[in-house]
């Protein structure tokens, strides 16, 4: 079963561009691209490949696309597929002001979890995470590390069946670094679909089993992870060494 199937995906942030303009118009044109229940998938390209903007389609925030996507075999929109995938962004989004079991509560509450369910499921993704010792603190005392730990944990909270991931290991300390890449693999080996989206290509190569390599809104590579020698070698290969500070 496919958990994710992106189907000729096309996305401006200009409402007015139109299917003649340039492919500069557009976020994403025509993309395409299927992850397989119970992998950890890489999507992966430059600065301005239109990962993010991927993410947040497949998550629902934006809207406006032509194209289909489907989660676990339902075309969205669709609620109760929304209700299956996690997402965890870039940026982090918490509380800082409050602890991390008052933002786990807060969360869980919008995910519309009994008070039981975000209790027994709070203490278990502290306890994945890392942050037992640490859940009565205010996230502001936090490490960047700590923060992203936690970010994971809020994203698991409800637990998915698809997690998105975008940048998760940015900015952090080996040690936080490792804590998230076991983590993933515990859950990927417990039946849980991963899509990645790193600039880190060790990370990815360690991580995941099928990759998608995006360039200016398009797919150039979909594949598995075992046909690659060199992740980095072949990323500059297809994408070029120019620098992107768009």
């Amino acid at each position: 079963m496919k958990a994710l199937e992106i189907s000729q995906i096309t996305f401006s942030y200009n409402p007015s561009a139109n299917k003649s303009a340039g492919d500069s118009e557009y976020a994403l044109r025509n993309f395409s691209m299927r992850v397989d229940s119970g992998r950890i998938h890489a999507l992966l390209g430059p600065n301005g490949a239109g990962k993010t903007t991927l993410m947040r389609i497949i998550t629902g925030v934006l809207r406006g696309y032509s194209g289909d996507v489907s989660i676990l075999g339902s075309k969205m929109p669709d609620p109760k597929a929304l209700l299956s995938i996690a997402y965890a962004p870039q940026a982090i989004s918490l509380y800082t002001t409050l602890t991390a079991r008052e933002n786990l509560r807060f969360f869980g509450a919008m995910a519309n979890l009994s008070d039981q369910q975000i209790t027994e499921r709070s203490e278990a993704v502290l306890a994945q995470t890392g942050l037992t010792d640490h859940a009565g603190e205010p996230v502001a005392t936090y490490s960047g590390g700590m923060q992203r730990r936690l970010n994971l944990a809020v994203a698991l909270l409800h637990s998915p069946q698809l997690l998105l991931l975008d940048e998760p290991t940015v900015g952090v300390d080996p040690q936080s670094r490792l804590n998230i890449y076991e983590t993933l693999l515990t859950l990927n080996a417990a039946g849980m679909t991963i899509l990645l989206s790193t600039h880190i290509m060790e990370e990815a190569a360690r991580l995941c089993s099928s990759v998608t390599l995006a360039d200016r809104g398009k797919v150039i590579y979909d594949g598995f992870m075992s046909e690659i020698d060199n992740l980095e070698k072949f990323f500059l290969e297809k994408t070029g060494r120019g620098l992107r500070d768009e």
